[in-house]
């Protein structure tokens, strides 16, 4: 710190000079110390200059491909008993993937894939071009990098369901287990709740339509309300490349690093090893003796499977790829899909813009305050308006306080939204404080697929997610809309004057406010994605026609290549997915040691 001094003084000597003004230069600089630090946390080496001149040489025990939530916990485990390479498409996320509060900020940026479905004339009708946008992680860390940090282990039907679809060890009790594990390496157990206001008002008016609080050591998605735990420590985010990826000899890391298609021997069908194209265009083959696993996402994934000939054999046909293996990948996708109800309040204490300048200096200094939060979209509540006792709406939350010029245009914009959308929600907000109710669906009927555009590795594929394809998802959308209405008529939310109130979109003018037909043409224009796509590598018997892996994430019918990864879900859970998605892996690289016949010291 000694140094920055005169760097600091130097500016203008005469503000710093006395005892005063050497207070002042100590602050400025302890301020800048501080941010130092934080910025100079180490990423992972990446380990190019060993591999790319000798690739031909090189074979490895396990190629992990992803270095994302179950990627670099899978690699990180499996490099204590084999020598591992982990390859990653993406470099090292930038200084705002560190801060809680600025998730949205990593949207649209190097290390988000930005991925945009396909316009089906029916959905996402409010968004650029009526398509919704798919962020998803191209970094270390992968969606951990950029997502909101939410952890919930879902409801314990979810994992039963799969169980019965002949998925052996994939139950609620087995997979308990394995996020005991998560939660015990995380340290959630030791997790600390911020304290929010809003989070008591919630609480409240919940409490007056009998959805009561879950406890709060619970992670389950259960109905009721909860603040969720997050992926934060410290004030910062705990991003899984950096939480298990360790120095380890047996890994290596390749960055930047595009796998273009595993290679397996069309005959024999045995896994080979893996095509990779790097940053100086450079093409190469790496071979690997034990497996391929493949943790690239549930959209990268069934990408990769696909160019590398495992797929629907006509569609790869179509694109000129040679079909090793009939399967169908990319079908049965999955995702959460949520739209905003806007409710307005009086006012309360107003912030002023300079406090922003506060709140940095606060977090950079103490790594508290608003900055060290995701604000109250943290608070959870699950509800089943059909009094069942499976929730199948979960509502996130967000607070906007009056005529916002930090978050609100921020995420609309980098979500997608039109620019007459996001016009109509600023416009209400000049006058009003805003608290926005999310209703999420959380067991939806209608599925999708992902297809390739062609044969080239570097194109995105096409994502047709066909949500509302069943009618009964916009009518489970719809019923949640009624039980915002009753909720913010609670008396809770009449002590703070809050008002349901009508977003001006010129695209349904013709209904009248509040009516089931307005609803519809508004949930069609809003709802998007909560960036929880899944079950593109389906987990199922060999019999089961849909299935793509068998319940130790083997690929059908190829040896020694392995999927771990959201993609093998049967079926969504209800919640947010990156919880579901560590167990799965730590369950993995158990499978994998046991398979080996090795002991692991975890």
């Amino acid at each position: 710190m000694d140094g920055i001094i005169p760097n600091v003084t130097a500016w203008c000597p005469s503000a710093f000079s006395g005892a005063t003004g050497e207070m002042f230069a100590g602050a400025v600089a302890a301020v800048v110390a501080a941010h130092c630090a934080f910025v100079a946390a180490p990423w992972p080496a990446d380990s190019s200059h060993q591999i790319v001149d000798k690739a031909t040489e090189l074979s490895y025990d396990f190629i992990v491909v992803g270095a994302g939530t179950a990627g670099s916990l899978v690699a990180s485990r499996l490099s204590k008993h084999w020598s591992v390479l982990l390859l990653e498409a993406g470099g090292d996320p930038g200084l705002d993937s560190e801060i809680p509060a600025f998730l949205y900020n990593n949207q649209k940026t190097a290390n988000d894939w930005n991925y945009k479905t396909e316009p089906d004339g029916t959905s996402c009708l409010g968004l650029r071009h009526e398509r919704c946008t798919w962020s998803k992680g191209k970094c270390m860390g992968g969606s951990s990098s950029i997502n909101a940090m939410l952890y919930i282990t879902g409801h314990h039907a979810d994992y039963d369901s799969w169980q019965s679809l002949g998925n052996t060890g994939w139950g609620y009790k087995d997979l308990s287990l394995y996020f005991d594990k998560v939660e015990k390496n995380l340290n959630l157990n030791d997790y600390r709740f911020n304290a929010n206001p809003l989070y008591n008002l919630f609480e409240e008016a919940y409490k007056e339509l009998g959805v009561l609080p879950i406890d709060k050591l619970s992670n389950e998605a259960i109905i009721g309300t909860k603040i969720t735990k997050l992926l934060t420590r410290n004030g910062k985010r705990l991003n899984t490349a950096k939480i298990f990826i360790n120095e380890s000899l047996n890994l290596h890391i390749l960055k930047n690093a595009v796998v273009r298609k595993v290679i397996i021997d069309a005959d024999s069908k045995i896994t080979v090893g893996v095509e990779v194209q790097v940053t100086n265009g450079k093409i190469m083959q790496i071979n690997v003796r034990k497996e391929v696993i493949l943790s690239a996402g549930s959209i990268g994934t069934p990408q990769i499977l696909m160019l590398s000939g495992i797929g629907p054999k006509k569609h790869l046909e179509e694109k000129k790829i040679n079909s090793i293996i009939n399967l169908p990948v990319g079908q049965n996708l999955q995702d959460h899909i949520f739209f905003p109800i806007y409710l307005s309040i009086k006012d309360t204490v107003p912030i002023p813009p300079e406090a922003f300048t506060f709140f940095v200096m606060q977090y950079v200094l103490t790594r508290t305050g608003p900055l060290s939060t995701i604000g109250v979209t943290d608070f959870m509540a699950f509800i089943n308006p059909n009094d069942n006792n499976i929730p199948n709406i979960q509502l996130h939350h967000m607070y906007i306080p009056k005529n916002d010029q930090l978050m609100l245009k921020i995420y609309m914009n980098n979500t997608g939204y039109k620019a007459e959308v996001i016009e109509a929600v600023a416009k209400l907000n000049k006058d009003y404080e805003l608290i926005g109710l999310y209703p999420t669906l959380l067991h939806p009927k209608s599925k999708g697929e992902v297809l390739l555009a062609d044969n080239n590795p570097t194109s995105k594929p096409v994502i047709k997610p066909n949500y509302f394809k069943n009618p009964d998802d916009l009518k489970q959308l719809i019923e949640s809309v009624r039980f915002v209405s009753k909720l913010h008529n609670t008396n809770t939310f009449k002590a703070l004057n809050a008002k349901l109130v009508q977003i001006k979109l010129p695209f349904c003018t013709e209904f009248s406010f509040n009516t089931n037909n307005y609803w519809d043409c508004y949930i069609r224009h809003m709802a998007t994605t909560v960036y929880h796509p899944v079950g593109t590598a389906k987990m199922g018997m060999k019999e089961d026609p849909n299935s793509v892996v068998d319940y130790n994430l083997m690929v059908h019918g190829v040896e020694k290549l392995r999927v771990v990864d959201a993609s093998v879900m049967p079926g969504i859970v209800g919640a947010n997915t990156m919880a579901t998605t560590l167990a799965i892996a730590e369950k993995a690289v158990d499978m994998i040691i046991k398979l080996y016949n090795v002991k692991d010291e975890l």
